[in-house]
């Protein structure tokens, strides 16, 4: 939806036309306006000369009407106890400049990360303000002043949310998402203003980012029908319409006519003997997508150097373990090569740097002012490093594996472990989430990437000039492949539990936690927000997502002090418990017969040590009793759910052109 001086002076002249008993307004000059409004869902032509509002386009006239004339907006009833302060206010659109967008992509994405915080970010005040959407309130029971949605924006969101495009793609403008650039990318290469351009943004094919639009990507919709025209869509006139969908889905269904099925071949969707080319299956995703609508949730994935270190020692032992089977990966195995590589590393540091400290990177720092002080070498390694907490968070995103062998506990890279040690090889870097999240987030409906997300991408190595690099697409896939399982070490710990339900601004929390250095604070966001427990949200709010309230429930009755108790080990022991254990509903509890503990242990893959200390953990922590799971070990076993698609997602490999050796 995009909305400029010339859609609102329209649907202004519309409504007046309503208001004076006509029941239709004649085509103005300049049709493609109306043809923009019609791919919005908010007019209809009535004949080929004559066009009307549809149910949605009168509310949006309504609105903008109300806002012209800036009529008293009252808190909602639910609302009581709220104080309006400041009304926002929209000036009449004769007043607007001819490009100013008083709707976009960027506006819809602004108006429902201030829905999911219950309070406008900061990114987002000043633009959703001047607009009439958003307002200064007061809570009159804590007394806190903010920026909340007004009722205009709250009832803009909804219909955005309501309204279905219409979806008519030419042989015109399909050389023109052909020759555009995927994304996200900088606006610069999208011809911007041009009638192609808010088509595209008109029917959701394209997004805007917050706050200022410099940054554009295809949606998940826009991804689906870029693809399919590929190799389709060569024709004169329609190429895409919502009747082809039909038609396409209606062959598929094996119901198809005839005359569906030569256009269809004629368009290159199908082939000469009825089947559905590569095309066509991109098509009928974006019937799909178009359908159903895109996902809600945004997937991501964090990952720090530090950790892909610790890979690297487990595979080098494994090499070893060819030629001394009994040398294998256990945690004091796999502690000496760490403090052997981290020796070899701080030497190199200070021959490199010399007495120059200060010029060394600063994170390496103070590390390295203990490494010239240090007597005892192992001691500096433990006190500076946490293996134990680089092993729960690479197990924590599937990339290696606690086993047991021969009786011992041993730690092994997974297939995707592997993957990312062989797209770190020439590369070694920390992967943000916010990065990752650049790529995954344009797989909604409105969403592109702020400029900083996008920039930490492209410096990353995920996202080139244009769309984002072969590294990129890997680490897109892996966001919503491998399983997440939760893990809250002590510092991401007590960030999360300061993290209100309905969520802060990264101001607020950075104010809260001045006794933390901001580089913690910011990797335990980002880890949060990997493990999808916590959603940040581009105009600087953020909220928990269902996942994160779920464990703040079960965390709540946690005793203090016990150190780590979300790991994925006990996250083991209690899907073990639960899958030989009986579930008693009612009493909301898993109880397990004492004779089935060795079958527990089996089932988790754990060695029988790791398993009975993680036991006993988990039951100083409240989630298991004697033999029992009970209420906040579901709670955390429900949490471990929501942190995972529940559903196969189309998207990035099949759009990318990741080598076979990275993703297979």
């Amino acid at each position: 939806m995009v909305i400029l001086k010339r859609h609102a002076l329209l649907l202004e002249q519309i409504l007046t036309d309503m208001s004076n008993g006509k029941s239709f307004t004649e085509v103005p000059e300049g049709e493609e306006m109306v043809k923009e409004l019609e791919a919005m869902g908010l007019i209809r032509y009535e004949t080929p000369i004559r066009i009307t509002l549809t149910y949605a386009g009168s509310e949006l006239a309504n609105t903008l009407h109300d806002l012209y004339q800036g009529k008293d907006q009252k808190a909602d009833d639910e609302q009581a106890n709220i104080t309006i302060l400041e009304k926002g206010r929209l000036a009449p659109p004769q007043e607007w400049t001819e490009d100013w967008r008083f709707l976009g992509s960027e506006i819809i994405a602004m108006l429902d990360a201030a829905h999911k915080a219950g309070r406008v970010g900061p990114v987002a005040q000043e633009a959703l303000m001047e607009r009439g959407l958003a307002q200064r309130v007061r809570n009159d029971e804590t007394k806190k002043e903010y920026i909340a949605l007004s009722n205009a924006g709250k009832k803009i969101l909804n219909l955005y949310r309501e309204i279905t495009p219409r979806i008519e793609v030419d042989d015109k403008l399909a050389g023109f998402v052909r020759d555009v650039p995927l994304g996200p990318a900088h606006s610069s290469l999208l011809p911007t203003g041009s009638h192609e351009e808010h088509l595209l943004e008109a029917m959701r094919l394209i997004a805007y980012s917050v706050p200022n639009s410099d940054v554009y990507a295809f949606t998940a919709l826009g991804q689906a029908i870029k693809m399919a025209l590929q190799d389709g869509g060569f024709a004169e006139g329609t190429v895409i319409s919502e009747d082809i969908f039909i038609a396409l889905a209606e062959h598929v269904d094996g119901e198809g006519t005839p005359a569906g099925l030569s256009l269809l071949q004629t368009l290159n969707y199908v082939g000469n003997n009825g089947e559905l080319l590569l095309s066509g299956e991109w098509l009928l995703e974006a019937y799909r997508l178009w359908k159903d609508g895109p996902r809600e949730d945004v997937w991501s994935f964090a990952l720090e150097a530090e950790e892909v270190e610790i890979m690297e020692a487990i595979d080098h032992v494994w090499e070893k373990t060819k030629s001394n089977p009994e040398d294998v990966p256990t945690f004091d195995r796999i502690r000496r090569e760490m403090i052997d590589r981290k020796i070899r590393q701080y030497k190199d540091l200070l021959e490199r740097y010399g007495r120059k400290l200060e010029e060394m990177p600063e994170k390496y720092q103070l590390i390295a002012r203990r490494f010239q002080e240090a007597k005892d070498l192992a001691a500096w390694y433990d006190d500076n490093f946490d293996l134990r907490q680089g092993l729960y968070a690479l197990e924590a995103f599937s990339l290696i594996r606690e086993e047991e062998h021969d009786n011992k506990a041993v730690y092994s890279l997974t297939d995707w472990g592997r993957r990312v040690l062989q797209e770190q090889t020439q590369n070694q870097r920390d992967i943000s989430s916010v990065a990752v999240k650049a790529i995954t987030m344009t797989r909604k409906t409105f969403s592109s990437p702020n400029v900083e997300w996008w920039q930490e991408a492209k410096e990353s190595g995920l996202i080139g000039t244009s769309e984002p690099s072969d590294s990129g697409w890997f680490y897109a896939k892996l966001a919503e492949q491998p399983i997440r399982m939760p893990y809250l070490s002590e510092y991401e710990m007590e960030v999360f539990q300061t993290i209100p339900p309905k969520g802060m601004t990264i101001d607020e929390l950075y104010s809260e936690l001045t006794h933390l250095p901001k580089e913690r604070i910011r990797w335990a966001l980002e880890k949060l927000e990997a493990r999808h427990l916590i959603d940040i949200l581009p105009d600087g709010n953020i909220v928990e997502t269902l996942a994160g309230e779920h464990m703040d429930v079960a965390l709540s009755g946690r005793p203090q002090g016990l150190g780590e108790p979300v790991n994925p080990t006990i996250i083991r022991v209690l899907q073990a418990l639960y899958h030989v254990g009986t579930l008693y509903v009612k009493e909301k509890k898993v109880r397990m017969l004492p004779r089935n503990l060795d079958h527990a242990i089996k089932a988790s893959g754990l060695a029988r040590k790791s398993f009975e200390d993680a036991l006993e953990l988990a039951r100083a922590a409240g989630f298991v009793g004697q033999n029992s799971i009970n209420e906040s070990g579901l709670m955390l076993l429900e949490a471990v759910d929501m942190m995972n698609p529940s559903t196969e997602l189309a998207g990035f490999t099949e759009i990318s052109s990741i080598p076979s050796e990275v993703v297979a």
